[in-house]
């Protein structure tokens, strides 16, 4: 048995990768890694005593995508292993959807990974366990990019030995193999493999530390350098494992988990040592969205200072399109949409032709049906005091008045004097959330009435008034 494969069942038995019964499914893609992947689990199988199979996922990127495919099927072929296909458009995925290229293609490709590997367990009532054939160098690449991009512990423990994706099982067995022994295997054996050419072009960042990083830390720092980094993130993805053990301790840190909107205490998550609330601010945000992977360290920096300001109200916009807005004493992650009709945030009531006591009914958007009529007063009238019936002085509207979202500048009378909109709905308490799809009742840049909340003290009757405009929510 080869030096290589000889390593390769060490580190299968140390870190427990494989037991006797399992069915191992391989992902090869035709290249250098899935081949001596493929190889070596060959050579294994008999002695472990597991299954081998193959899953081939055809990215539908390049010409060469569909013979590199029949490549690995023949390859199974030879070999006696069972072999599945799958083409999945991704450049199509791209255009409809906010993620890159490559990262489209991992997320793609572990979704039929794991939509396989379940049509085999139904087959043969076998565990499976999926394997990649990420190795050192890939490990090195992994922990450098993710250095650069300002990430925190998680990112810079890399790649796990083990892991999990939709209840199945991810095992990595070539993780400490570096890709110089890969070629030197394949080379000794005289296995044919494929070059697939974007991964000799500097057009992916990995590609640019693979090709010009690595190798000059190996050769004029260490030559052992990518060994050291690879080392490096194994230590470090132990204390990950502790640290999300120590946040997995704090409770009532949750307060809301759905599809549509995760909610968090902000009292509970300042009460916990600044990595510790960190880890939870990354779990809120992955509960929202799982694969999410552009959250770096100064997303997570600001939202824990969100969370540790005074202030009651606080927004940051994330990748993804996600939302994270403070409020209070919540802090609330959700997917931003593109919902509100830009046509519809001013709703223009023309009144000019409205007799006296007649009724007009308009829809407005988060408030209902609106019933308006315009008709003469008299002092003898009873005021409504309910929360959504106004009367106002019509006479004292001078522009067209308008329901609508709010404008910078807009003013509320109080009193005897104005305050801000944005001040008024600070004091009032109203969600940063909720602020830009409320819909007021506005004269110009004055403000009628909020509803639900205050009517502006310029538009109240008095005992000059000679019209009313009455207006109804129906909610």
């Amino acid at each position: 048995m080869n030096n290589l494969t000889e390593e390769l069942k060490k580190y299968i038995k140390s870190e427990r990768l494989i037991s006797s019964g399992e069915i191992v499914l391989a992902g090869v893609s035709g290249g250098a890694d899935s081949v001596c992947l493929f190889h070596t689990l060959c050579e294994l199988r008999e002695e472990l005593s597991f299954s081998l199979y193959v899953v081939h996922i055809n990215h539908m990127i390049r010409k060469a995508a569909d013979s590199e495919a029949v490549f690995v099927e023949r390859l199974c072929e030879k070999w006696d292993v069972p072999f599945y296909r799958r083409d999945i458009n991704i450049p199509e995925i791209v255009e409809k959807s906010p993620s890159s290229e490559e990262e489209a293609g991992r997320n793609e490709r572990y979704k039929a990974f794991c939509d396989i590997a379940g049509e085999i367990e139904r087959k043969t009532g076998k565990p499976v366990k999926i394997a990649t054939a990420h190795n050192r160098n890939d490990q090195a690449e992994t922990v450098l990019h993710n250095l650069f991009r300002g990430s925190r512990i998680k990112g810079l423990s890399g790649i796990r030995a083990k892991g999990t994706r939709e209840g199945f099982e991810l095992i990595r067995p070539l993780l400490m193999t570096g890709r110089d022994e890969i070629e030197k295997y394949l080379s000794e054996k005289g296995y044919e493999y494929c070059n697939d050419s974007s991964n000799f072009t500097d057009d992916y960042t990995r590609n640019r530390i693979r090709h010009n990083i690595i190798p000059v830390a190996n050769e004029q720092i260490n030559p052992r350098a990518d060994l050291h980094v690879a080392e490096t993130a194994e230590y470090l993805a132990k204390i990950d494992e502790y640290l999300e053990g120590q946040a997995n301790l704090v409770k009532n840190w949750l307060i809301e988990n759905s599809r549509e909107e995760v909610i968090m205490d902000c009292i509970v998550l300042a009460g916990v040592p600044d990595i510790i609330r960190e880890r939870l601010i990354i779990k809120g945000i992955h509960l929202l969205y799982p694969h999410v992977k552009d959250i770096q360290a100064v997303h997570i920096k600001e939202l824990s200072a969100i969370v540790m300001s005074t202030d009651g109200s606080a927004m940051l916009d994330l990748p993804y399109g996600i939302k994270a807005v403070r409020n209070y004493d919540k802090l609330h992650f959700y997917f931003e949409t593109d919902d509100k009709n830009a046509e519809n945030d001013s709703i223009v009531l023309d009144l000019s032709k409205i007799e006296d006591g007649d009724t007009i009914e308009r829809e407005i958007p988060n408030l209902g049906m609106v019933n308006i009529r315009v008709f003469p007063y008299k002092s003898s009238f009873k005021i409504p005091t309910t929360e959504y019936t106004k009367w106002f002085n019509y006479d004292k509207i001078s522009n067209s008045l308008q329901f609508r979202t709010r404008r910078t500048g807009d003013i509320i009378s109080l009193g005897n004097g104005n305050k801000k909109l944005k001040k008024f709905m600070i004091d009032e308490k109203i969600p940063i959330n909720k602020r830009d799809e409320l819909y007021i009742l506005a004269d110009g840049g004055n403000v009628l009435w909020i509803p639900g909340y205050r009517m502006g003290d310029f538009y109240k009757l008095d005992d000059d008034s000679d019209r009313v405009l009455e207006v109804t929510v129906i909610k």
